[in-house]
């Protein structure tokens, strides 16, 4: 059956309504449905409904709410990744596979050597967009959280505030790894982009009381680097 999020706004008492041009031509002219066609809905408090379509016309598509469903397919461990920019199509890539994976949030980081160092209008739109739909797509019923971005000192200085344990995946460090180093339910992670961190940088993560981690003998490409760390940490779990 049909998955779809609908903000938390659109719904009231047994009913759920929505007016987004983009959910209705959707519904009504991709899948062609029509009045008394049954979907899952949800809309990110955890959770989801059997809904039933009763209206649908050019300007809304509303729904009787039939019956509400525990969910069990959200982590128990809160994952937060400080992901450098990455090249636009590797970048979409990963949120998708992290918002499948069920990561509680991913920060948007410009580090030293970072190519890409802005996010457009546009492209945070982009990135919504793709978190909903993989959240849609693999069953969850929270939407992955996509950050404002921040610098790299900037994500040190917040991160170092928050509760749990916090890391930075090195390719230079042997001694300490992932697996071995994760005894607590809220993990902060940061990743770096393509190129890797500075030195600096390092030094910098170290002062702030995060700890360096090695994610393997191999060297991971930066889009990799976070599939793997949250596959890791979600196996755990």
């Amino acid at each position: 059956m049909q998955r779809f999020y609908l903000p938390s706004s659109d719904f009231s008492g047994d009913y759920a309504r929505c007016n987004d041009k983009k959910f209705l031509s959707q519904i009504s002219k991709v899948l062609r449905a029509k009045e008394g066609d049954r979907f899952f809905i949800f809309n990110n408090l955890g959770g989801e409904y059997l809904a039933q379509l009763i209206k649908l016309d050019s300007d809304s598509a509303e729904f009787l709410l039939i019956d509400k469903k525990t969910s069990d397919k959200e982590l128990k461990i809160k994952i937060i990744i400080y992901q450098s920019l990455l090249k636009s199509d590797k970048f979409d890539w990963l949120l998708q596979k992290l918002a499948e994976i069920g990561v509680y949030a991913v920060v948007p980081v410009v580090s030293d050597r970072c190519v890409v160092r802005d996010i457009t209008l546009i492209k945070r739109k982009r990135y919504n967009d793709i978190i909903k739909e993989a959240t849609e797509q693999c069953g969850g019923t929270k939407l992955m959280e996509f950050g404002n971005l921040v610098n790299f000192h900037e994500a040190l200085h917040w991160c170092s505030q928050q509760e749990g344990e916090k890391f930075i995946a090195w390719e230079k460090e042997t001694e300490n790894d992932l697996k071995s180093n994760v005894n607590n339910k809220i993990i902060h992670i940061f990743i770096g982009p393509e190129g890797g961190y500075e030195t600096e940088e390092i030094e910098s993560a170290k002062e702030a009381g995060i700890k360096r981690i090695s994610l393997g003998r191999r060297i991971l490409r930066a889009e990799t680097a976070g599939i793997y760390v949250a596959s890791i940490l979600a196996g755990n779990n």
